[in-house]
């Protein structure tokens, strides 16, 4: 059976090379231990030691991550308070976009572009197309004939198609951000998040690192791991 985690996310080749190679590790592995190589000095530390990993890693996800918790107020609060780091350094341009490979259908989206709204033939000829999650991009984030285009286009216009080594694209310009100007809440709201979470995460998991190495009397003796790396040499 596949794993979750993989589940929609390959395709039927992906998936065949994915058994595959599950059986020849599993096959491999087997083998090893008939021949007790589990019981080798290095493979047996290379075991423990991803044993502890594995572990470490159940701890934070089953035990720290659920005590995180940033709610929208967190997040507006940092962003009025941090507002200055919004501020862009250069002028940037939010558009719809559209690329097909296909010059014929290129053309038929070319003969639509002054009859039908964009958005509709963007949710038509766009795989995977986010309307609503459209980015802000500067010049240098863009294909140059791309960033040429939008840059000069009125905002509301589009223009295509423009032809790349990529296919064949059609953009229409939603908004044009000057260098100076103030990133909205809802254009950095998840980074800001994502911010907050993993401040949390490291202030967490500091606590409760200081309390397990009370509760567990962990004592480090720098001396003796200093005398070894020097035998080593």
């Amino acid at each position: 059976m596949l794993p979750e985690v993989f589940e929609g996310r390959l395709e039927d080749e992906d998936v065949y090379i994915f058994i595959e190679n599950w059986k020849n590790e599993v096959l491999f592995a087997e083998a090893a231990m008939d021949l007790g190589l589990d019981n080798k000095e290095e493979t047996a530390y290379q075991l423990r030691k991803a044993r502890r990993t594995i572990l470490a890693s159940a701890f934070e996800r089953e035990f720290i991550m659920p005590r995180i918790e940033v709610d929208s107020a967190e997040v507006q609060a940092y962003y009025k308070e941090n507002v200055g780091r919004f501020i862009r350094d250069r002028d940037e341009v939010r558009c719809l976009h559209i690329m097909v490979t296909d010059s014929a259908i290129a053309e038929a989206i070319a003969g639509l572009l002054d009859s039908v709204e964009f958005e509709e033939l963007v949710e038509r000829y766009s795989v995977g197309s986010d309307i609503e999650g459209t980015d802000y991009y500067a010049r240098e984030e863009m294909h140059p004939k791309l960033a040429n285009a939008a840059f000069s286009l009125p905002e509301g216009e589009a223009v295509g198609p423009i032809e790349t080594e990529f296919g064949f694209h059609f953009i229409k310009l939603l908004d044009f951000a000057p260098k100076g100007s103030i990133r909205e809440l809802q254009n950095v709201r998840e980074n800001i998040y994502d911010l907050l979470i993993e401040r949390k995460f490291k202030e967490i998991y500091a606590e409760i690192l200081d309390s397990l190495t009370t509760v567990k009397n962990v004592v480090i003796d720098t001396a003796a791991i200093m005398r070894n790396l020097d035998s080593d040499d």
